[in-house]
């Protein structure tokens, strides 16, 4: 019984230092900031120019390895002209065994997400990949990987991108190896 007790005693202990971390609906906001980073990643793996789009508040900033694109529209915009297309990088044609069109697919998973929430506003580091099956469709090739720094806006109990920044460790302009924990700034 004593172990008992003791057992409780640390949980509500643990739950009130959780509870004084994390003020009442973070849990919300989290899930919220995640599922948006997901749909970001669907609708760019899909080339759906409006989805990809409508993550972004109205005003909202992408700063990728090509440049800075600011506002809603001029994001979707950039989506629509094909310039994030990865499909063709060592791209082979290739076909069913009926004999259509294999079109070949990058997809991205995002990973390790650090949310900080602040009201109405919110800061996440989250690291990313992606990988491709351009060649042989059978194969996947790991294509990059890097983080994002990102900033959130709540407008009307909704989540936005308020600045979506890419880092790839690939592309000298744009990498965070060898610089201090970004975790330090958020």
């Amino acid at each position: 019984m004593k172990k008992l007790l003791t057992l409780l005693t640390m949980m509500l202990a643990a739950t009130t230092a959780l509870a004084e971390k994390h003020p009442d609906g973070y849990a919300d906001d989290r899930a919220a900031i995640i599922d948006l980073q997901h749909r970001y990643v669907l609708a760019m793996d899909y080339f759906d120019a409006d989805g990809y789009a409508e993550v972004f508040a109205v005003d909202g900033v992408l700063d990728w390895a090509g440049g800075v694109v600011e506002g809603r529209e001029a994001i979707r915009e950039f989506m629509s002209t094909g310039t994030y297309d990865l499909r063709t990088m060592g791209f082979q044609p290739a076909e069913t065994p009926d004999g259509k069109e294999w079109p070949s697919t990058v997809r991205h998973l995002i990973t390790n997400q650090v949310v900080k929430v602040e009201g109405n506003t919110a800061k996440a580091i989250t690291y990313w990949m992606n990988y491709a099956n351009n060649a042989n469709r059978r194969e996947i090739q790991w294509l990059s990987f890097g983080s994002w720094e990102d900033e959130y806006v709540k407008i009307d109990g909704e989540w936005f991108f308020s600045l979506h920044k890419i880092f790839n460790e690939g592309n000298p302009r744009t990498f965070t190896a060898g610089q201090p924990n970004p975790l330090n700034d958020l």
